[in-house]
């Protein structure tokens, strides 16, 4: 099972840069630090105006800005290296996959037509829209879990920080993290094993070692 933004889809990486460059056309610099607290604490995406308006003597145009940051961010928004190959694996083996994420299933729906991927090809998605108890909570894996008819001990999750990682554990799934250029920052020693790219071992491999 995977999370998706920042997992499948890198839109933290991308909405980090595309603030770094809004902040940067007004002549300052983003709190990284502020955005790094921001997704920790998985609050959703990171919309650092505020701070921003206080920096700036002018009036901002945020109907301008965010239609072109918005521009900006959606060519940044692209498959992680490796998802292609690893979801090829995963129908080689007859695996059975999921998405389970705390973003709404429009996210999900338009973000995967963007990068040309079917959503029917995962077998099951759960979404913020399930109404069930965001990450770090195990609510949404556990009804992954129970939509594919299979058990915790059969299950692998894949996801990208510490808020992800705690849900799986706490739903009894063995996870994988694959951090980006975002959560690398962060401790993600919980999970059961680190890769730099989700196909760096071979999904038989990891289904091997359960």
């Amino acid at each position: 099972m995977y999370d998706f933004d920042g997992l499948l889809i890198d839109s933290e990486t991308a909405g980090l840069i595309s603030w770094t460059e809004v902040y940067e056309s007004f002549g300052h610099s983003i709190d990284r630090d502020h955005w790094l607290a921001e997704t920790l604490a998985g609050r959703g995406p990171c919309m650092p105006k505020e701070q921003l308006a206080a920096l700036v003597t002018e009036t901002i145009d945020w109907d301008t800005v965010e239609a072109l940051r918005l521009k900006r961010r959606d060519e940044l928004l692209v498959l992680r290296p490796g998802v292609r190959e690893h979801l090829a694996q995963a129908e080689e083996l007859g695996a059975l996959t999921g998405i389970v994420s705390n973003a709404p299933d429009w996210w999900i729906s338009q973000r995967l037509a963007a990068v040309g991927l079917e959503e029917s090809r995962f077998d099951v998605v759960i979404t913020k829209s399930a109404g069930l108890a965001k990450k770090p909570a195990p609510d949404a894996y556990l009804a992954a879990l129970d939509k594919l008819g299979a058990t915790a001990a059969e299950a692998i999750a894949f996801e990208d920080s510490p808020i992800g990682i705690r849900a799986a554990r706490q739903a009894g799934i063995r996870c994988v993290a694959v951090p980006n250029a975002v959560t690398e920052n962060f401790d993600l020693t919980i999970a059961d094993l680190v890769l730099d790219r989700i196909d760096a071992v071979p999904l038989a491999e990891l289904l091997d070692r359960r």
